[in-house]
């Protein structure tokens, strides 16, 4: 089964999605920033992710520019959910829609998670 990358600087958030994912058998890696996520997914194959949970909000390089480069440089094609605590405007959503897949609203509930994880067609094995 290819294994989610969660992209998430705050430890604890980073915690509870890997023991969100684990309770439902899904493999999961993290990365703790952008700069770390671009390292790992150019370090294996390009469809190595079924899909990457990405954090906005982090330091050395934030989501959106992290998501916009493994979109088009590396031509990831895992579906890439973007993880915010702020509210997104339409503008944003257009502006970041050809690399930023969908969006899950912190806090959210285990439930809103999954969701969006069955709706971009995430298969286990």
């Amino acid at each position: 089964m290819a294994p989610i990358l969660i992209v998430e600087d705050n430890e604890i958030n980073a915690e509870i999605l890997t023991t969100l994912l684990e309770s439902r058998g899904l493999a999961n890696e993290i990365a703790i920033d952008g700069v770390d996520s671009i390292d790992k997914c150019a370090s294996r194959p390009k469809d190595y992710y079924s899909l990457i949970l990405m954090d906005i909000h982090m330091p050395h390089m934030n989501g959106y520019e992290a998501a916009k480069r493994l979109k088009t440089e590396l031509n990831i094609t895992a579906p890439i959910i973007a993880q915010t605590a702020t509210t997104t405007t339409p503008e944003s959503i257009r502006e970041h829609a050809s690399y930023i897949t969908d969006y899950l609203y912190k806090p959210f509930k285990p439930d809103q998670l999954f969701e969006l994880i069955d709706r971009h067609g995430f298969q286990q094995a």
